[in-house]
C-alpha cells in the first residue's frame, strides 16, 4: 500500500505540473511520459492488492477507484487544455506569418 501510495503522489504531482508549464516547454513530453509509467505502475499495484486474497480493506480500494475516477476527469482536462493551448499557438502562428509575407510584398 506504501508503494501504490507513493504512485499516487507523483502521479497527483504530474498532473499539477502538466497542466501549469507552457505548452512549448519540453518538460511537457517528460511528464506525459513519467504519467504513463506511473499509470502503468499503479494499475500493476492495484491488481496485485485485488488478486491478493488476503487483502480485505474494502475501504482503501473504494479509496483507490474514487482516485482513478478522479486522475480521469483531470487528465482529460489537461489534454483538453493542453490541445486548446496548440491550436490557438498555431492559429497565432499562422496570423504571425501571413503579417509576415504581406509586409515582405510591400
Amino acid at each position: 500500500m506504501e508503494k501504490l501510495n507513493a504512485v499516487n503522489e507523483k502521479f497527483s504531482s504530474a498532473l499539477l505540473q502538466l497542466d501549469e508549464i507552457d505548452v512549448d516547454s519540453g518538460k511537457g513530453d517528460e511528464l506525459v511520459s513519467d504519467l504513463h509509467r506511473l499509470l502503468g505502475e499503479r494499475q500493476k499495484l492495484l491488481e496485485h492488492l485485488v488478486s491478493d486474497s488476503e487483502f480485505d480493506d474494502r475501504e482503501y480500494l473504494e479509496k483507490q477507484l474514487s482516485l482513478t475516477q478522479k486522475y480521469k476527469l483531470q487528465a482529460n482536462k489537461v489534454m483538453r487544455h493542453r490541445q486548446n493551448l496548440l491550436h490557438s499557438g498555431k492559429k497565432s502562428q499562422r496570423q504571425i506569418n501571413v503579417y509576415k509575407t504581406i509586409s515582405s510584398n510591400k
